[in-house]
C-alpha cells in the first residue's frame, strides 16, 4: 500500500508537468504507512486479549480510544511529513487546521483498516478455538476408546477364566490330580500374561502366539490326544503389532465349540502371514461344524462379539473378522487387520528368544 501511494503521488505530479523527486515522494508518503505497520500489530495484539465481542461498554470504550489515538497519530504524522508538498513549504491555514483536515479525510482509509484488524483478530480467535475443540474432542475420543477397550477386556477375562476353571474342575472330578495340578500351573502362567496391563494398545504377534500356545497346552492337559495343534507363523508376521488378547477368544471358541461337543479327536491349526500392511490369521479346526442356521449377526457369543467390537473401536472398517464353514469339515476364523511392524523389527534386531515362534 505504501508503494501504491508513492506511485500515485509521482504519477499525478508527472501528469501535471511538475514531477516530484522520488526522495521527496517517499519521505512524504512512507511515514504514515510505517506508523500503520507499527501500530496495527499492537492493535491486533490488544484485540486478541480484549476483543470488543461480546459487546460491553468497557470494551467498546477501549477500542474507541484505540481508534481515536491511531487516527490522531496518523493525522499528525501525515501532516508533518507532507509539508514539502504544501504550497510555499508550509500550511495555508496552519498546522492544526491541516491535522484536522487529514483526520477527517483519512476516515475512509482508517475505518476499513481498523475493521480489517478486528476481523483478523476474530479469525485468529475462531481458529484457535476450533483447534482447541478438535484437540479436546480427540482426547475425549481417545479416552472413550480406551475405556471401551478396557470394558471389553474386563468382560473377556471372566468369560475365559470361567471356561478354563470348568475344564480344571472336570479333571479333578475324574481324579486326574497330576493333570489338574499341571493345568493349574499353566493357568497361573497364562493369567500372569493375560492380565498384565503395561499400557500397550498393541503388542507383537509373537507374544499373542505364546499366549495362545499356553492356552492350547492347558487344554491339551484336559483333552490329551483328542486335541492336536499345529502353529505356523511367518517370521515377518510374528513381528507385526496386534491388539492384546485378540487371538484368545478365537482359539477358545475353536476348542470349546469344536471339541467339547464331539467324542473324537480334533486338529486345530493356527496360521499367520503378512500381506502388505496387513496380517492375516487363520484359526481352523476339523471339529463340529457351524449349524446351518448360524449367522454372525444373530449367533455370536461373548468372545466373537467382543473381538468385533474391539476391532471396530481400534480400526474402524479397516479390519475384518470372518467365521465360516471350513472346506472339508469344521470351522475357520479369518482375522485380517492392519498390523505395522514393531520397532524392533524395523530396526532389524532379532526377536527375543522367548517370543520366537517355531
Amino acid at each position: 500500500m505504501a508503494i501504491m501511494s508513492a506511485a500515485d503521488v509521482r504519477l499525478v505530479t508527472t501528469v501535471h508537468g511538475s514531477p516530484v523527486p522520488w526522495s521527496t515522494v517517499l519521505s512524504t508518503t512512507l511515514p504514515r504507512w510505517i506508523l500503520f505497520a507499527v501500530a496495527l500489530p499492537i492493535v491486533l495484539h490488544i484485540t486478541l486479549h480484549r476483543p470488543p465481542w461480546p459487546f460491553t461498554l468497557g470494551r467498546l470504550t477501549l477500542h474507541a480510544a484505540l481508534f481515536a489515538g491511531l487516527a490522531t497519530a496518523h493525522a499528525v504524522v501525515h501532516a508533518w511529513a507532507s509539508r514539502p508538498m504544501m504550497p510555499l513549504g508550509g500550511f495555508l491555514f496552519g498546522f492544526e487546521m491541516h491535522v484536522s483536515r487529514v483526520w477527517i479525510s483519512s476516515m475512509p482509509l482508517l475505518i476499513p483498516l481498523y475493521c480489517a484488524t478486528l476481523l483478523t483478530a476474530w479469525s485468529i480467535q475462531q481458529l484457535r478455538e476450533r483447534r482447541a475443540r478438535a484437540l479436546r474432542e480427540s482426547q475425549l475420543e481417545s479416552q472413550l476408546q480406551s475405556a471401551r477397550l478396557a470394558a471389553l477386556r474386563a468382560q473377556l477375562h471372566p468369560h475365559f477364566l470361567y471356561n478354563t476353571l470348568n475344564g480344571i474342575s472336570a479333571l479333578v472330578a475324574d481324579r486326574q490330580h497330576e493333570r489338574a495340578s499341571g493345568a493349574l500351573e499353566q493357568l497361573a502362567e497364562l493369567l500372569h500374561a493375560a492380565f498384565r496391563d503395561d499400557g500397550r494398545d498393541r503388542i507383537p504377534l509373537s507374544e499373542e502366539i505364546v499366549l495362545a500356545q499356553r492356552y492350547l497346552a492347558l487344554q491339551q492337559l484336559r483333552f490329551g490326544d483328542r486335541l492336536r495343534c499345529d502353529v505356523a507363523v511367518a517370521p515377518d508376521a510374528a513381528a507385526c503389532l496386534v491388539p492384546p488378547l485378540i487371538l484368545q477368544p478365537l482359539v477358545e471358541n475353536a476348542v470349546v465349540h469344536g471339541l467339547t461337543r464331539r467324542s473324537g479327536a480334533m486338529r486345530l491349526t493356527l496360521d499367520a502371514r503378512r500381506e502388505g500392511e496387513h496380517v492375516t490369521i487363520v484359526i481352523a479346526h476339523d471339529g463340529v461344524e457351524l449349524p446351518r442356521d448360524w449367522s454372525a449377526a444373530s449367533r455370536s457369543g461373548v468372545g466373537l462379539s467382543n473381538t468385533r467390537a474391539r476391532l471396530a473401536n481400534m480400526f474402524g472398517g479397516a479390519a475384518e473378522l470372518m467365521v465360516r464353514r471350513r472346506a472339508g469339515g469344521g470351522v475357520e476364523s479369518i482375522l485380517h487387520i492392519p498390523a505395522p511392524l514393531s520397532a524392533v523389527a524395523r530396526s532389524g534386531e532379532a526377536t527375543p528368544a522367548e517370543l520366537q515362534v517355531v
